[in-house]
C-alpha cells in the first residue's frame, strides 16, 4: 500500500513567510497527497496556482493527487477565480 501525504490547509494563506504548502509539496513528491481544504474560509489565487501546479505535476507523475473536505467558501473561491466548483472533484483527463 502506497503511504499517503497529508495536509490540512489553514483558513488562508501565511502572509508572513512560507505557506505551509510549499514545503508540504515539496517533500511530498513522488507520493500521494490530500489535502484537506476543511479550513479555508478565503482562496486566494497564489494559493489556488500552487493547488493547480501540483495538481498538473502529481498527474504527470502518477501520484494520486486529492483535495477532500471542500468548503462552499473554498468552492466559491474557486468559481471566483475562474473554475468551476467541482474542479478538484473530476477524474483526470486520460
Amino acid at each position: 500500500m502506497t503511504d499517503v501525504n497529508f495536509l490540512a490547509l489553514g483558513a488562508g494563506r501565511a502572509r508572513s513567510g512560507e505557506d505551509p504548502l510549499v514545503p508540504f509539496l515539496l517533500n511530498a513528491r513522488n507520493a500521494a497527497v490530500t489535502i484537506s481544504a476543511r479550513d479555508v474560509t478565503r482562496l486566494d489565487s497564489h494559493r489556488l496556482q500552487m493547488l493547480l501546479v501540483a495538481q498538473r505535476q502529481w498527474q504527470r507523475d502518477g501520484q494520486d493527487f486529492a483535495i477532500t473536505d471542500m468548503t462552499p467558501t473554498f468552492r466559491q473561491g474557486l468559481e471566483r477565480l475562474g473554475l468551476a466548483q467541482d474542479h478538484f472533484d473530476k477524474e483526470p483527463a486520460q
